[in-house]
């Protein structure tokens, strides 16, 4: 049941948004686009973090009070988010893999829903290596003219799962 729930809980945050006095028509060129634009900036936030370039990363993020991420269960606010990355990188030697299966919709001219599975092997400075898989979402909202992460969930599970 706990899954029900959450689903009720996803599909009850989509209709508000469809029912939002601001969501204008959009035509399947307007949703290509903004898909194509989502895709884009996953593979790049996805090139950052194999890259180990904290600052590149940080700036998916949007900023403010709204952001956060659910990461294993723990809610992470900006603050958090931001300074995980920052200090955990330069402990690094590698990630390798990456994201299988990407889905984006576009729900709205400035929002859409990103999902993945993922498959990697961190690497530490001292050669340690844990290998982990599981599954992440991602809204995505355009502010600015930037397409930023506003919301995201992330489970880890140890070892590679099946494909």
């Amino acid at each position: 049941m706990p899954n029900r729930a959450r689903f009720v809980g996803l599909f009850a945050v989509l209709d508000g948004m469809a029912c939002s006095k601001r969501v204008t028509q959009m035509d399947q060129s307007d949703r290509t686009q903004i898909v194509q634009a989502v895709e884009q900036r996953m593979r790049s936030f996805e090139a950052a973090e194999r890259a180990l370039d904290a600052e590149k990363l940080v700036g998916y993020f949007a900023i403010g009070p709204d952001f956060y991420i659910y990461n294993d269960g723990q809610r992470l606010t900006y603050e958090i988010m931001t300074t995980a990355v920052r200090s955990t990188f330069p402990t690094l030697r590698s990630i390798e893999g990456g994201f299988i299966d990407l889905h984006v919709m576009a729900l709205t001219p400035d929002a859409a829903l990103a999902t993945a599975r993922f498959q990697e092997t961190v690497t530490d400075s001292n050669g340690s290596q844990t290998t982990q898989h599981g599954a992440a979402s991602w809204l995505w909202r355009q502010i600015g003219g930037e397409w930023r992460i506003a919301y995201g969930h992330v489970d880890h599970y140890p070892g590679v799962s099946q494909k």
